[in-house]
């Protein structure tokens, strides 16, 4: 497994309280203050269109029984002047609505995008991965066990007496020190493996009596190099699903980078703060506090772009893509993550498989239940560090839309 190094505004018009910049709260994430403020203004904001209705609807019932209520030209002209007031506000406030969404929702966008970024490199994830794939991998090397040494150590003396002029045992001796040789890369399967599988075979019934030892050790051996070689087939099927996760990881890594550095750039904002006062960061208040921070420069830019009338409502487009790009990358990642718990499982059911002492050698059996701990280590380090299906259900409504 495999992590490598990394990792989700106050315009013209719109309600939006500096207060929201405050101090940061130690038990509220920026995320949900942001979407605690955005309902909050939304709810504020649907309340005053209501209101703005019932004025509206008021004043033009008015207006059309003024003759019967004989009412004066002066009033009539009065009355005429709250509509139009009416009207421009309600117009005023439906332009808000949309402005207040995208504004919000980005400053999610960028705090989801921050989120994520830290999240594909937990640093315990990273060293439990390492230590139950090391131990994984120890389980395909014939030459750690035993068994196997043992046999091995008695064929190469009878080998060198007697085997060498027999050429098809010169093809079985290269196949069996290509597959036990450290370092060769030879995988414990195939036809290396078949080949030395059946020589030694057939070697075993040549040689009968002449030497006893070899001939005793050799069914042992044998049967566990075909339980390691079907092993380890099988553990090729998962092993490629890993490989499968972690390129399709690593070219996720990359688009977040790129889209975060983008979006850095967009509202002005440090890429060195960034990387110290977020990224290398170690306390979450420090965090969360660099992600307020970001919500600020947003504000500021948005404001600005706001009271320019060559950039006033143009914002609305960049940062709608924005939003749109971070939550596919967040729904990717919760997919990923996903994957990765399911790849988990597969080597928690071939473990649990082949740690049958009763069915297979107890040598290879005793390897197998050593990966136990720590794949358990493992599985309750991605826990901690990740919810699947909470990044998938959240991404799915992580924003509000614009209408």
């Amino acid at each position: 497994m495999k992590f490598t190094a990394s990792p989700f505004l106050l315009i013209a018009g719109l309600t939006f309280s500096l207060t929201a910049f405050g101090q940061v709260s130690d038990t509220t994430s920026i995320s949900e203050q942001i979407k605690t403020e955005r309902d909050n203004q939304l709810k504020d904001l649907n309340e005053k269109l209501k209101k703005n209705e019932e004025e509206v609807n008021r004043l033009t019932e008015k207006l059309a029984d003024a003759d019967n209520r004989n009412s004066t030209d002066k009033e009539k002209i009065n009355d005429l002047e709250k509509l139009q007031i009416a009207l421009d506000s309600r117009l005023k406030f439906l332009e808000e609505g949309p402005k207040t969404k995208i504004n919000l929702n980005g400053q999610l966008a960028l705090t989801e995008l921050l989120s994520i970024q830290r999240d594909i490199q937990p640093l315990d994830l990273f060293v439990s991965s390492q230590t139950f794939y090391t131990q994984l991998g120890n389980i395909g090397k014939i030459q750690n066990y035993n068994t196997f040494t043992s046999w091995k150590k008695d064929y190469d003396a009878w080998y060198n007496k007697q085997g060498k002029d027999d050429q098809m045992m010169e093809v079985i001796n290269s196949s069996l020190n290509l597959i036990s040789a450290v370092g060769s890369g030879v995988p414990l399967y195939g036809t290396m493996v078949a080949t030395a599988s059946s020589g030694i075979t057939a070697l075993v019934t040549a040689i009968g009596k002449r030497e006893k030892e070899l001939s005793e050790k050799t069914p042992g051996m044998l049967k566990l190099l075909n339980v390691t070689s079907q092993f380890e087939n099988q553990k090729a099927i998962i092993d490629n699903e890993w490989a499968q996760i972690n390129k399709e990881l690593e070219q996720l890594q990359k688009e977040n980078a790129t889209l975060l550095e983008d979006q850095m750039n967009y509202y002005g904002i440090s890429m060195t703060d960034y990387r110290k006062k977020y990224l290398n960061a170690t306390l979450d208040i420090d965090r969360e506090t660099f992600k307020n921070d970001c919500r600020k420069a947003i504000s500021e830019k948005i404001t600005l772009q706001e009271s320019s009338q060559n950039t006033k409502g143009k914002w609305l487009g960049q940062v709608e893509t924005y939003m749109y790009k971070v939550q596919s990358l967040r729904l990717r990642f919760g997919q990923l993550t996903a994957r990765m718990l399911v790849n988990m499982d597969q080597y928690e059911s071939l473990i649990t498989v082949y740690s049958d002492s009763t069915r297979f050698p107890a040598e290879f059996t005793t390897q197998i239940n050593g990966l136990n701990n720590s794949l358990k280590t493992l599985k309750n380090k991605f826990y901690a560090s990740y919810n699947p299906a909470k990044y998938i259900e959240d991404s799915a409504v992580m924003y509000i839309e614009r209408q």
